[in-house]
């Protein structure tokens, strides 16, 4: 009984786990897409809330990004 569960428990998992992994993939792309035209951006003198607001990104990450070019 406890084995029947644990593998129901399993293929519950493999598709919302498939289509996360390319959701994810797809996340990453698009934040190298974004990352010039964030850092764009703010060398313009764009704040990093509207920065935020456009992009969907954090603050932090958009302070992050700033600080490691």
């Amino acid at each position: 009984m406890p084995e029947d569960r644990r593998a129901q428990a399993v293929r519950s998992l493999v598709e919302p786990g498939q289509r996360r992994r390319v959701l994810a993939a797809e996340l990453e792309q698009v934040e190298a897409e974004l990352r010039p035209m964030v850092l764009e951006a703010v060398a313009a003198g764009v704040t990093y809330r509207r920065i935020a607001e456009l992009s969907g990104i954090s603050r932090a990450t958009v302070a992050r990004w700033n600080k490691t070019e």
